[in-house]
């Protein structure tokens, strides 16, 4: 089908130091929005230390010697507005990140991008940092990890879909794990992974030339050293589900069922990237009124997908208040998935849908930097570091059918899923 006439105006460029770091940049009079990225997230933690790389990304955003710890709180606070406002220091399955939103002015970018520079080439990490650290993550695993029912069926799900894939590890961390990590483990994790290689710059605002000289001041001297490789078995990545596969958690002081069904997808990347943003959209849009526009409807049921160069799963999820309608929900998705392998999805909604999808691709490009950051990001940490796959969103979704859709409902949403049910105790 045909796009609306929106152009993305420039692409997003990028260059090579000798040394394999990347640097992307593309010209932006207002975004000033950018950071530093590493290809390491959970997923690359160590057997038996999940959660190391977690507290990897604390330890190394607290210090720099160029700075006081006095001085970088008060960067922070003036320019990002401390660490729960717009900065942009976090990690995911497959990456982290140093950086932060869109700011004012290019030299504030400049000044933050300095900050967080040195931060990763001094690596100050101590025990006293290590203990601190250790405590606020444990905290961070209870208030978003746990207590966060969202959260918690997120992680769940992960782990119930691989036996061996590291997508199964938890973001934040098991405690009991991260309570064993020692000073020397980090450090040695912080020397195999913060290499050039695996390290990447974004500097969206000032032109292309800038962030060349930015990557060239700050890493040029960092020796070249060989890619980390991840231990990863590749039997266990895509597969159909033989049988549905079940979990029942029952939790005091909660108020309501909550529910999320999963479904193993390709990774990152496939040949279905933007065939299944679509098909995302189509399954938020006809579960609206069996979820939600009724006496007993639920207030949201989000559709997330969470992929990664080693690992994909679409999920469902609602909450609800009623305990009976827990069933009629999951069978109202099972209908969905049946309707959609077995007919064609309507004309009407699957223009609205692509464009929908379309939409989302061309905004970054024209009014969204900070969206168009993490796209970035999650290109370069999977596998496109060219950009290829992000820069050919009109030409793929112009190809996408509702014949597309139909194979992908049958490829991907089977009978056969992932579910997690929490239930009030």
């Amino acid at each position: 089908m045909r796009l609306e006439s929106i152009g993305m105006d420039k692409p997003v460029s990028f260059g090579t130091l000798p040394n394999g770091l990347r640097y992307y940049g593309r010209f932006d009079r207002v975004a000033n929005a950018g950071g530093i990225g590493m290809k390491f997230g959970s997923m690359h933690a160590p057997g038996g230390k999940c959660g190391l790389p977690h507290f990897v990304e604390h330890l190394l955003s607290r210090s720099a010697s160029k700075y006081s710890d006095e001085e970088t709180n008060l960067i922070l606070r003036r320019y990002l507005g401390g660490p729960d406002s717009d900065i942009n220091v976090r990690i995911d399955r497959h990456s982290t990140f140093y950086g932060h939103l869109m700011l004012l002015k290019p030299s504030h970018m400049r000044k933050c991008f300095d900050l967080f520079a040195h931060m990763l080439k001094d690596r100050i990490v101590d025990v006293q940092d290590l203990e601190i650290e250790r405590s606020r993550i444990q905290n961070e695993h209870c208030l978003r990890g746990v207590d966060i029912m969202d959260e918690l069926l997120w992680e769940t799900l992960h782990e119930m879909a691989y036996r061996n894939n590291p997508a199964r590890y938890r973001v934040d961390c098991l405690p009991n794990e991260l309570a064993s990590i020692s000073l020397s483990e980090v450090r040695a994790f912080i020397r195999k992974n913060c290499v050039p290689r695996n390290i990447f710059i974004v500097v969206l605002g000032p032109r292309f030339k800038v962030a060349e000289r930015m990557a060239c001041e700050y890493f040029q001297d960092w020796p070249d050293q060989p890619v980390p490789e991840l231990d990863y078995d590749l039997s266990d990545g895509y597969a159909p589900l033989k049988e549905p596969v079940v979990r029942v958690i029952s939790r005091s002081g909660i108020s309501q069922d909550h529910v999320m069904i999963g479904f193993p997808v390709e990774e990152f990347g496939g040949k279905n990237h933007y065939g299944l943003r679509v098909l995302v959209h189509i399954l938020e849009h006809l579960l609206y009124t069996p979820l939600q526009e009724h006496s007993r409807g639920v207030y949201r049921n989000p559709i997330l997908l969470s992929q990664s160069k080693f690992h994909g799963l679409l999920t469902v999820n609602f909450a609800t208040v009623h305990p009976d309608f827990v069933e009629p929900g999951i069978v109202s998705v099972s209908d969905l998935c049946r309707r959609l392998r077995e007919s064609l999805v309507d004309p009407n909604v699957f223009n609205a849908t692509v464009h929908r999808t379309f939409y989302e691709w061309v905004g970054p490009f024209v009014n969204d930097a900070n969206e168009l950051l993490e796209l970035i990001i999650d290109s370069a940490a999977n596998g496109d570091e060219d950009l290829m796959l992000l820069h050919a969103g009109r030409a793929e979704l112009e190809k996408v059918t509702r014949r597309t859709i139909m194979n992908l409902a049958n490829q991907f949403l089977t009978p056969e899923f992932l579910k997690v049910h929490i239930k009030p105790a």
